[in-house]
């Protein structure tokens, strides 16, 4: 409808002046059925006797020009504010009253339902026609102007009265509401009288809103009680001079408050602004305190690990000392045994002096001999595990058990390195398979978007596009992305991040012409893309003229690529420009803002920033009719990949050396424990083969002499009880010295450990302490202990 009203306007501009014509109404007062008033273009005189029908026909104009509410009939004749005439006393032809001796009845022509049109013709110089019509009608016999149903319309040609009726005929609505609406020049507004008003207004070139009032109260100048307000209700403007100097007046008396405000709020700060520096103080104060107090309640846990791990290192000191004299203990008793075996042995040489005793020699040398050799070999095979296990080599029989400890130690800690190295060499494998995929995705990107240098779109985008080209048979000139044909100017490349941020999802938006779109929504709602997909329909009707860009928006920044849907782009785009500033007390106070790191002032009071990306982060820009720059980029990063890959492909390899290294190993360290001294004592079969051999040489040169039989016997016991003096003598006393300092030092070790555990206990390094408590403060001798634990004990 309104379209249609604002044809009838453009139509009627520049007609000249425009005069009422013919002025017709049907069933309005005493004029039953149609009549038509035909008025003269230079004048027409409406005079009559009274009661003649000369109000009641300018009334008819009046209700086609002021809403039925608020229309005034019969000016001339009425007395004050009254008036006895309304729209419903017209429709149904009231023209007196009478009693009947209990109530006074209006008499009228028309009773029950009743129809009423009116219709006013204009005509302009040019000759063209402008009418007005209205028709009121009722199927009830009440009086009530709710009860009233009625039709307004404007049209631009000459519709008679008759042609209306006819189309009414007997109460088609439905019909009548049809047909005007099929004619182009005819715009109906149903009982909408405002918008009828307006319409006619336009039409009528009425610009002042007070014009139908003012014609139609001039309408019955036979009666105007008060010019003065004639004029200044419905000629004069409203005025607001009074209001706009007591708004000033009140703005003032603000001002002043305001400045009492700020005196205020400066004493404030003057006295308040010493308080930030005696917060952070404060605080500083507070946190230096906090670590102390946390670190003199850690001193005794720190104190009880450190006596712990004295006593401990005590303990082990003193167990190896006496592993050390056992070992010699035992090592006395096989030298005291070996010797009461010779002992033996020349005592029965010397009884039993004769030849065959070479012969038992020989035999026993040959014996022990054997013996030797198969102990070298596994003596040999021993070395060179423990060699191999950076231990020490030498033959004695301490030095095997505490290779042995350290293997068993070794065999309780493998397992966490070899789990340690597996992990490590998995972690290096998982990310040269990562790295392996991400070259693979980079050279497979690098080559997709080689193949389409004319744009700057992500990959996944483009790739959508062609199998959605390809699968409707579109131009893919037809269906470009918004970002392509978009670049910025050379000149203005420091504020692309910004532009890119700004276009955010329309840059991926894919523009598609009106005739396609139908297929293009279908293809998409059958399909799961893996994207956030966006698609704009180019409407074809564009106005041809420039859209307005902000001047110091950054629609001015840009590059326009030379293309049919470049002026609709630009239209499109133009609601979505924002002003570029340089600081952010300017981007405050300009809404649709943005600066040149990427934060956006949207409407008033509503800022965004998308930092997904760094503003300066080329990857991230998709704007441009070439791809070269990204092209780049991404040979640069494949170039960086390839490096990684090669660094990581060295550290792979050298985890896998460590992780054998680890495997032979655990070996080693398992075979060691099955080794047994008796098996590898190379030294004593040695020593045995030795002392065979010197008796052999010795019964080969001497004989059986007896005298020499004798000799070796005594030196044997000579040496025998050289032994037994030995260890009677100096063992026992060191022994027992030995023996009493793990019992004192494993007494010591219990509180230690549980003052490192955070219980309260005796002092970890003396007995001074009464409380029988620990305190930082009651152990003098803390200090010497500290220095000693540092010193390595």
């Amino acid at each position: 409808m309104m379209a249609k009203s604002e044809q009838l306007t453009l139509a009627g501009a520049d007609c000249g002046q425009i005069r009422l014509a013919e002025l017709s109404v049907y069933n309005w007062g005493s004029f039953h059925q149609l009549h038509t008033a035909v008025i003269d273009p230079l004048g027409t005189l409406v005079t009559g006797d009274n009661g003649s029908g000369k109000s009641t026909l300018i009334d008819g104009l009046m209700a086609l020009l002021l809403p039925a509410g608020k229309a005034s009939f019969n000016i001339a004749a009425a007395q004050g504010d009254r008036t006895d005439r309304s729209l419903v006393s017209y429709m149904r032809g009231s023209f007196g009253s009478e009693h009947d001796g209990a109530k006074t009845r209006v008499k009228s022509k028309r009773e029950g339902p009743v129809l009423t049109a009116l219709r006013a013709l204009y005509r302009a110089d040019d000759g063209s026609c402008i009418v007005l019509a209205a028709l009121f009608w009722t199927t009830k016999h009440s009086h009530a102007l709710a009860d009233i149903s009625r039709i307004y319309l404007v049209a631009r040609r000459d519709v008679a009265l008759k042609e209306l009726l006819d189309r009414f005929g007997e109460g088609n609505v439905r019909g009548l509401n049809q047909w005007l609406k099929e004619d182009p020049a005819i715009t109906p507004c149903g009982d909408n009288f405002s918008d009828y008003q307006e319409t006619y207004r336009r039409c009528l070139h009425m610009e002042n809103k007070n014009a139908p009032a003012l014609l139609a109260r001039a309408l019955g100048l036979k009666k105007i009680d008060d010019l003065t307000e004639l004029i200044r209700e419905l000629v004069l403007e409203a005025s607001g001079v009074k209001d706009d100097a007591r708004r000033v007046v009140d703005e003032f008396a603000d001002l002043v408050a305001i400045h009492e405000r700020l005196l205020d709020a400066r004493n404030q700060r003057d006295h308040l602004i010493r308080f930030p520096d005696l917060d952070r103080s404060l605080r500083s104060s507070e946190a230096e305190i906090k670590r102390l107090t946390a670190q003199l309640d850690a001193l005794p846990v720190y104190m009880g690990e450190c006596g712990f791990r004295l006593w401990d290192s005590r303990i082990k000191g003193l167990q190896n000392q006496l592993d050390a004299l056992a070992l010699e203990i035992r090592q006395l008793d096989r030298d005291e045994q070996e010797t009461q075996e010779q002992v033996e042995k020349t005592h029965t040489d010397y009884i039993n002096a004769g030849g065959d005793r070479i012969e038992i020699i020989k035999q026993e040398l040959a014996q022990a001999q054997r013996q030797l050799e198969s102990v070298g070999v596994k003596a040999s095979e021993y070395q060179q595990e423990v060699k191999a296990l950076g231990l020490e080599t030498s033959l004695r029989e301490g030095v095997f058990l505490h290779n042995q400890a350290i293997s068993r130690e070794k065999l309780q800690t493998i397992s966490d390195e070899k789990r340690a190295a597996q992990d490590g060499f998995g972690a290096l494998s998982a990310e040269l398979a990562n790295l392996q995929g991400q070259l693979r995705q980079l050279e497979q990107e690098l080559e997709g978007i080689r193949a389409r240098p004319d744009s700057n779109i992500d990959l996944r985008f483009q790739r959508l596009r062609d199998e959605m080209v390809a699968a409707l048979a579109l131009p893919r000139e037809q269906c470009l992305f918004i970002g392509e044909l978009l670049d910025v100017d050379p000149d203005q490349q420091h504020w692309q991040g910004a532009i890119e941020r700004a276009l955010g999802g329309i840059r991926t938006t894919l523009a598609v012409p009106e005739a396609s779109f139908h297929l293009v929504t279908r293809w998409l709602n059958q399909r799961h893309t893996g994207l956030h997909v966006r698609v704009q329909v180019v409407r074809e009707a564009v106005a041809s003229a420039q859209p307005a860009f902000h001047h110091d928006g950054y629609l001015h920044k840009l590059t326009w690529r030379e293309h049919p849907y470049r002026s609709w782009l630009q239209h499109h785009l133009a609601r979505f420009d924002l002003h570029c500033v340089d600081t952010v007390e300017t981007l405050d106070a300009t809404a649709f803002s943005m600066t040149q790191q990427g934060l956006i002032h949207r409407d008033q009071g509503r800022f965004e920033k998308k930092d997904q990306h760094k503003v300066d982060d080329r990857r991230a820009w998709q704007l441009g009719f070439s791809n070269q720059t990204r092209i780049a980029l991404l040979e640069q990063d494949i170039k960086s990949s390839g490096s990684e890959l090669s660094k990581t492909q060295k550290a792979l390899e050298s985890a896998r050396i460590d992780l054998d290294e680890v495997n032979q190993r655990e070996a080693l360290w398992q075979k060691l424990p099955r080794y047994r001294w008796e098996d590898i004592d190379a030294p004593l079969w040695q020593g045995k083969v030795g002392r065979i051999e010197q008796q052999l040489n010795q019964w080969v040169a001497s004989g059986s002499d007896l005298q020499q039989c004798k000799a070796r016997w005594e030196e044997a016991k000579q040496r025998l009880a050289t032994l037994r003096e030995r260890k009677t003598a100096r063992m026992p006393a060191k022994a027992g010295w030995i023996m009493k300092k793990p019992t004192r030092s494993a007494s010591r070790i219990k509180p230690a450990r549980l003052l490192s555990l955070g219980w309260k206990t005796k002092c970890v390094f003396c007995c001074n302490n009464e409380s029988g408590l620990w305190t930082t403060r009651s152990c003098l001798n803390w200090r010497f202990w500290l220095n000693h634990i540092a010193s390595g004990w």
